[in-house]
C-alpha cells in the first residue's frame, strides 16, 4: 500500500476477477489521494446498501454500497433530525420510487446536504444484465451442483444478487478496515433477507465468503434489516442514501444505453431535459466529489462477442 492510500487488500489468485477490481481502486486513488476516506479509526463501520435496476427496462443493475466510520456520523444525525421536523414531520419514509411525492421532492435537497457530512464513501457497482451470473463462466447459477445443496431452496436469481451483494460488501470492508473494528450491516427488507431464517442463512454465508478476503479478524458483526428501525426513521433514512443513488446511476447508465453509449473513464450527464428532475437533482449532488461522503462508481460489462469482463471506473461530472 502506498503511503497515505486507504485501500489495502492483499493479492489473491483464488480471486480472479476481483484482484483486477482491487488494483483498478489502487490506480484510482493513486491518481486520487483523497479518493476514499478512512474508515480505521472508529470502532465500527457501518454498512448500508440497496439495489436498483431490476425492471425490465433498465440496462444496469445497480448495487450501492455506503461505508462510514459510524461514531463519527452525529452532525449527519442532528441534520436529518432537523430535515424531518422541518419536512417530514409526519414520518414518511425517504426512496427513490416515491420521488414524485411533493413532501419527498421538497426534503430531497436537504437530505442529500445532510448526507454530505457523513465521514465515509459511497460505491456503486453498475452490473450489465446481459451478465447472467458472476460466478459462472458462461450461463446462469446451477442450483443443482453439489456446492449449492445448501441453498437450492433458493430462487436462482434471488441467490445470484445475494451472492453479488455479499461478495462486494466482503471486498470492500476488506480493503478498507483494520483488525478487530466491529460491522454493522443494514439492508432493506427485500427479497435477499426477506425472514430471520433467510438472513441467518444469509450471515452464514457472509462468514464464509468473507474469510476468502479478509487477511485479518474482525470484530462483532451485525446483519440487520430496515425492520429494526426504531421508529425515527434513523435507519431508514441510511438506507435511502444508496437507494436513491442506485435508482438514478442505473436510471443514468440505462439511458446512455438506449442512445446507444457504451460506458467510459468519463461520463458526462445528459442534458437536462433527457432526465426527469429528480435524476438531474441527485446527479448533481452526487458528482461533488468534495464532501465528506466520497463517491466513486463502477461497471462491469461484457466485452463483445466474449465472455470477458470489462471493470470501468466512471466518473460524473454536472
Amino acid at each position: 500500500m502506498f503511503l497515505g492510500q486507504q485501500w489495502n487488500l492483499r493479492t489473491n489468485v483464488d480471486l480472479g476477477f476481483m484482484n483486477t477490481f482491487s488494483e483498478c481502486i489502487q490506480q484510482v486513488e493513486t491518481k486520487n489521494p483523497n479518493l476514499l476516506p478512512n474508515l480505521r479509526r472508529g470502532s465500527t463501520i457501518m454498512v448500508a446498501s440497496d439495489c436498483s435496476g431490476q425492471h425490465s427496462q433498465a440496462f444496469y443493475e445497480s448495487l450501492t454500497f455506503l461505508l462510514a466510520d459510524l461514531e463519527a456520523c452525529g452532525i449527519w444525525e442532528e441534520k436529518r433530525q432537523i430535515l424531518r421536523k422541518t419536512f417530514l414531520s409526519d414520518n414518511r419514509r425517504m426512496s427513490y420510487k416515491n420521488l414524485n411525492d411533493k413532501k419527498r421532492r421538497q426534503a430531497l435537497t436537504s437530505f442529500l446536504s445532510a448526507a454530505n457530512t457523513i465521514p465515509g464513501v459511497v460505491i456503486t457497482v453498475l452490473i450489465d444484465k446481459k451478465i447472467s451470473s458472476l460466478f459462472r463462466k458462461t450461463g446462469s447459477l446451477d442450483m443443482d451442483d453439489s456446492e449449492l445443496q445448501a441453498y437450492k431452496h433458493w430462487n436462482r436469481k434471488t441467490f445470484e444478487k445475494l451472492l453479488r451483494i455479499i461478495h462486494m460488501v466482503s471486498f470492500f470492508i476488506a480493503g478498507l478496515s483494520r483488525s478487530s473494528q466491529n460491522i454493522l450491516w443494514i439492508t432493506d427488507e427485500d427479497e435477499i433477507v426477506p425472514n430471520k431464517e433467510k438472513l441467518r442463512e444469509a450471515v452464514q454465508l457472509f462468514a464464509n465468503i468473507s474469510s476468502h478476503y479478509l487477511s485479518h479478524n474482525l470484530g462483532k458483526f451485525q446483519w440487520g434489516t430496515t425492520k429494526s428501525d426504531n421508529g425515527t426513521r434513523q435507519i431508514e433514512d441510511l438506507v435511502a442514501i444508496p437507494d436513491l443513488i442506485a435508482g438514478s446511476l442505473s436510471h443514468v447508465l440505462s439511458d446512455y444505453e438506449k442512445q446507444g453509449i457504451f460506458p467510459s473513464r468519463q461520463l458526462i450527464l445528459s442534458p437536462s431535459n433527457s432526465l426527469p428532475e429528480k435524476v438531474m437533482k441527485i446527479m448533481n449532488w452526487f458528482s461533488d466529489d468534495t464532501q465528506p461522503l466520497k463517491r466513486l462508481v463502477f461497471s462491469i460489462r461484457l466485452e463483445e462477442n466474449s465472455t470477458s469482463l470489462i471493470l470501468d471506473n466512471l466518473r460524473f461530472i454536472a
